[in-house]
């Protein structure tokens, strides 16, 4: 049974046909059922997939890429891409190599709108900072983390969601990482999310409450790694 209606295919179908550039998304999935100690299976691995395939099939400008963590070639592409649980979907334009925008977790919900608006900003629009913003990312001195976590349910996770992604296309200093909050329970555990949405800035060094404007997210970053405005 198809995920997306028929109505819900036709908007998405007029949405994407204005994009320009192609869009590269790289899936990573785990089809194992083996439970183990600290492993256990990938709750939405096969909705998340087909979802994708769906969205896929509806423009000529997406191009679906699917490694599998149960295959020695999945492994392996997970290190090489810094993947840590299934699903994990990287998003950026074909031919880049770039591995700082994605989702950890199934992007339904509120967040498939998100999805659609990050493939607009990648295929047609660009990220929109402007350049001084661009440039002090660009000259952080280290590495900048950003982990939105969210719910499917939450109307106020995009716009967080979105103020990532747009750093981390905008600078390959920034990860920008959503991640659905109730597929990786010991995840929010460890940085004790209570609401949503919540950012965690550099694995605790800062975090970010609620759906704040870009001003607070470059104080947060500011902060993590120790530099002034």
């Amino acid at each position: 049974m198809a995920l997306l209606g028929p109505k819900e295919q036709e908007i998405v179908r007029e949405r994407l046909s204005n994009l320009v550039r192609d869009v590269e998304l790289v899936l990573f999935t785990d089809t194992s059922t083996l439970i183990a100690p600290g492993k256990e299976p990938c709750l939405y691995c096969k909705e998340t997939k087909q979802l994708l395939e769906e969205l896929a099939a509806l423009s000529d400008r997406l191009h679906l890429v699917v490694y599998d963590l149960a295959t020695p070639e999945g492994k392996e592409k997970a290190k090489e891409y810094r993947v840590e649980d299934p699903p994990t979907l990287i998003l950026r334009e074909r031919g880049s190599s770039a591995i700082n925008l994605r989702y950890r977790g199934i992007p339904a919900g509120y967040e498939f709108a998100s999805l659609l608006e990050d493939i607009e900003m990648l295929g047609r629009d660009g990220h929109g900072l402007p350049e001084n913003v661009v440039q002090e990312l660009n000259n952080l001195p280290e590495e900048v983390v950003l982990q939105v976590f969210v719910t499917p349910t939450c109307p106020y996770c995009p716009q967080a969601v979105r103020t990532a992604h747009r750093m981390a296309y905008a600078s390959p200093k920034v990860w920008g990482e959503m991640i659905e909050a109730n597929e990786f329970p010991e995840l929010s555990s460890r940085y004790h999310i209570h609401g949503v949405p919540d950012t965690i800035v550099n694995h605790g060094k800062e975090r970010i409450l609620g759906a704040q404007p870009l001003s607070q997210f470059l104080q947060a970053i500011r902060k993590a790694v120790g530099v002034s405005a």
